[in-house]
């Protein structure tokens, strides 16, 4: 979360992808509690859709001009082990495999972030966020891997509570990067969803 005002073509650029990334970690997080029964098939689709979405949003962002060239290898990379993550789920059965594959991609992608942190932290300010995604898709993980043998209620619980700490902070970062943005938040530069930053980059 931006701890200091963020430049302003900064945060015109990318606010948007991340109150997107926040959006889906919420709407996935949030309907894991009122599923009171779901099978292994709502477990792996459910799941795969979350992985998928999140890698989506990753990509618009990390596509964003201010982007640092350097941070959008470990970025990609993250976004790369969620999709994979997601395909191999769809083919799987087996609840204590779906939680390893689950637990593969979402550790991963967290210590990919972590790299990206790590890395750019003081050159760019909203790859800070990237501790707190890093340490929750990490934390995950290791919670998947401590409670494989539960039920798919139990498994999607794992997850999803790692998905309401995400859009929670990407919920507050996001917001903080729209007030710095000012009166540019809304204008061309800030691009869509997706193929968002076309103007930024023909600049």
């Amino acid at each position: 979360m931006p701890a200091v005002k963020t430049p302003v073509e900064t945060a015109v650029a990318v606010w948007k992808p991340v109150l997107i990334r926040a959006l889906v970690a919420a709407i996935f997080g949030f309907s894991t509690i009122f599923l009171r029964e779901p099978g292994v098939p709502l477990l792996k689709y459910g799941v795969a859709a979350y992985l998928v979405f999140s890698g989506t949003a990753m990509w618009e962002y990390l596509r964003r001009e201010p982007v640092p060239e350097a941070m959008r290898s470990p970025l990609s990379m993250a976004a790369a082990a969620w999709m994979l993550g997601a395909i191999v789920l769809l083919f799987l059965s087996d609840t204590v495999v779906i939680a390893w594959v689950a637990a593969a991609a979402l550790a991963l992608g967290g210590v990919a972030e972590l790299v990206a942190w790590a890395r750019h932290r003081r050159e760019f300010v909203p790859a800070r966020d990237q501790l707190y995604t890093g340490l929750v898709g990490v934390g995950t993980a290791v919670g998947l891997l401590l409670f494989q043998h539960l039920d798919p209620h139990g498994l999607m619980g794992i997850i999803g509570g790692g998905a309401i700490i995400i859009a929670v902070v990407m919920a507050i970062s996001g917001f903080g990067f729209r007030h710095d943005a000012g009166s540019e938040a809304d204008s061309p530069a800030s691009g869509g969803f997706p193929g968002g930053g076309a103007e930024d980059r023909s600049r």
